[in-house]
């Protein structure tokens, strides 16, 4: 179990620059991965998801621009910090009309980097709580219908990338468990298992199939690359979890994912506070 740290991609032609900026961004709190051309980035970004990167204007393979603008196409939620040097100033401003968020002087200050990393994730971060926002509000307008707690799983899809293998609720009234499934079905006992999981914790938990493989994997052979497990509590007391699962063949969850369900979970615990959930029946598949 672990929490979630900002994953950064970093984009340099150079393997000292790389290598400067991955040990001092780790040393900073996030995780990195480098990548010594354009394409090499995009072929990155098209097998998991980045919370940000920082790519040279310069890097060989692909203009700064072109590369942007491709990072982008692919994950549209990636805050791209460019780095340029004065000379190559019209091309970051290229950049910044392809998408990117900030540009960074170079040679780098690595303190205002991690400055300006921590803002960009800022507004991530804000952007997950107005998509929250507007869910919790369908939530609030959804509180008299009778299929409740599956529309808050369909709702809570919604603030998570669309290649989560599977999203479901558990609530402990007559052990209903609501489930909305992307790709395969789980069962309720591998669901149950990682709600408990959550239990007691202040925020929501991660679980790896690295850390934890006998966690993630199903009686009928199922297997899961990832899950997160965020409880559903009023005070001290817990009465469920919103657990969402990941196929191990997709990327991971990233924080601003993670933080997306948190915010979520809290707001699904606040609307089910005096709604009586219906009775239990078999999960749905959606």
């Amino acid at each position: 179990m672990s929490q979630a740290r900002p994953h950064v991609l970093v984009v340099d032609a150079e393997q000292r620059i790389r290598d400067r900026l991955a040990d001092e961004l780790r040393e900073g709190g996030f995780d990195v991965t480098c990548a010594d051309t354009g394409l090499a980035a995009i072929e990155l970004v098209k097998a998991r998801r980045f919370d940000l990167a920082v790519a040279d204007v310069r890097a060989p393979g692909m203009g700064g621009p072109e590369t942007v603008a491709a990072l982008k196409a692919l994950s549209p939620d990636l805050e791209i910090l460019v780095g340029a040097t004065r000379s190559s100033a019209q091309a970051a401003v290229e950049c910044m009309k392809s998408g990117a968020y900030d540009i960074l002087e170079k040679p780098y200050d690595i303190e205002d980097m991690k400055r300006r990393l921590g803002a960009a994730m800022l507004r991530t971060h804000l952007d997950a709580i107005a998509a929250v926002h507007q869910a919790s509000t369908a939530l609030v307008a959804s509180l008299a219908r009778d299929d409740f707690p599956e529309r808050a799983v369909d709702l809570a899809a919604k603030v998570v990338y669309t290649s989560a293998a599977a999203l479901s609720l558990a609530l402990d009234q007559g052990a209903a468990l609501y489930q909305a499934a992307s790709g395969v079905a789980v069962s309720p006992a591998l669901v149950a298992r990682l709600a408990a999981q959550a239990e007691g914790a202040p925020a929501p938990v991660r679980l790896s199939a690295d850390e934890a493989p006998e966690l993630l994997c199903t009686a009928e052979g199922d297997r899961f690359g990832a899950a997160i497990a965020a409880p559903l509590r009023l005070g001290e007391r817990a009465f469920g979890g919103l657990v969402v699962l990941r196929d191990e063949r997709l990327p991971a969850f990233t924080s601003q994912e993670e933080q997306a369900i948190g915010i979520f979970a809290i707001e699904l615990a606040l609307a089910l506070h005096g709604h009586a959930a219906p009775r239990a029946r078999g999960p749905r598949a959606a």
